[in-house]
């Protein structure tokens, strides 16, 4: 059993992924990079992913550190479950395909959990994330619940501590994402970007498990950037005014379904329609370009009604009781 196993999901990142995969290896180092691996399962359009072997260091695929595995169809969910269902390592960390890794990051969260590996509680260790283009005052390890789910940044913290929920740079055991049934629905329906660091962080606190906050240095997500178009006399233009920069995430065509339709789909299978009634304003005023809540309001209760019958049984509170004792703030 390898030490831990570094997760990427990519689509039609290249440039970018290479990044993220050299600073993983450097920053494995540490660990022992023979005891370590970095799986990523490519999500690309096939003209992408027939490029990956010119971005990435592939000597390393022959050295069993680095593995790329290919599904032929766009969901960053499933692309991620595909990746820690072939991961090897007591732990799974998980990145996005476009992040520097803070340094000892890896080290810390590693730490983290074999020094409380007994206390089988522990559900997702984070580092703190923050953005290329942000000073390091800008990390944060969570997210404010206290008006809804989506919930605004909230803080970093210096000290080990309980938090509410965040996306990348996280660290769990390997068994226990099977216990929570990862990302559950938004996988088995192929559901597109939106929802899943959510329903991945909330889902923890209702089964008995807790979310923690590991003081390290944070993960760095790369970008968004503005597009430079090569013009006729090869000189060069910064274009403003599409928005259609080199950015860090592909909204389009990243699965079945509305974009963010996640959100809401989780919503329910999280808390039912109270739930989702909590969180309607904030997913309509920041998502309501792409998605129409009321008219795919029904369609989220259909695809979330088996995972949801599966939480009902097995959940150890329910998420009134959540807001009510607030878990985390101790």
């Amino acid at each position: 059993m390898k030490k831990l196993s570094v997760v990427i999901a990519n689509r039609n990142d290249t440039a970018m992924l290479s990044v993220t995969v050299n600073s993983c290896i450097e920053e494995l180092r540490p660990l022992g990079l023979n005891q370590c691996e970095i799986i990523i399962w490519d999500n690309s359009d096939p003209i992408v992913y027939r490029q990956l072997n010119s971005c990435l260091p592939i000597g390393y695929i022959r050295d069993k550190v680095l593995k790329v595995g290919r599904q032929n169809f766009p969901c960053l969910f499933s692309a991620r479950e595909s990746a820690i269902n072939c991961a090897s390592g007591k732990y799974i960390i998980c990145l996005d395909s476009h992040m520097v890794v803070g340094r000892d990051m890896f080290v810390a969260l590693y730490d983290f959990m074999e020094g409380n590996q007994t206390d089988k509680t522990v559900g997702f260790a984070h580092a703190p994330v923050n953005w290329s283009h942000h000073h390091e005052n800008y990390a944060v390890h969570d997210r404010d619940m206290s008006v809804n789910e989506l919930g605004d940044w909230n803080k970093k913290y210096n000290r080990v501590r309980t938090i509410t929920w965040k996306g990348m740079p996280w660290i769990c055991r390997k068994d226990f994402w099977n216990d929570i049934r990862g990302y559950g629905a938004l996988s088995e329906h192929h559901v597109s970007w939106g929802g899943g660091d959510m329903h991945i962080g909330i889902k923890p606190w209702l089964l008995g498990y807790k979310n923690w906050a590991v003081p390290c240095n944070a993960g760095i997500h790369i970008g968004p950037f503005p597009l430079i178009n090569r013009k006729a006399d090869q000189s060069v233009e910064v274009d403003e005014e599409s928005h259609n920069g080199y950015k860090y995430r592909l909204y389009g065509e990243s699965g079945e379904f509305p974009h963010t339709f996640g959100f809401l789909v989780s919503c329910y299978i999280l808390g039912g329609e109270k739930m989702m009634s909590r969180n309607k304003a904030a997913i309509t005023e920041r998502f309501g370009r792409y998605l129409d809540v009321d008219k795919w309001w029904h369609e989220a209760m259909v695809l979330g009604k088996d995972e949801k019958a599966w939480l009902d049984e097995n959940k150890k509170m329910t998420f009134e009781q959540l807001l009510e004792r607030k878990p985390w703030d101790v």
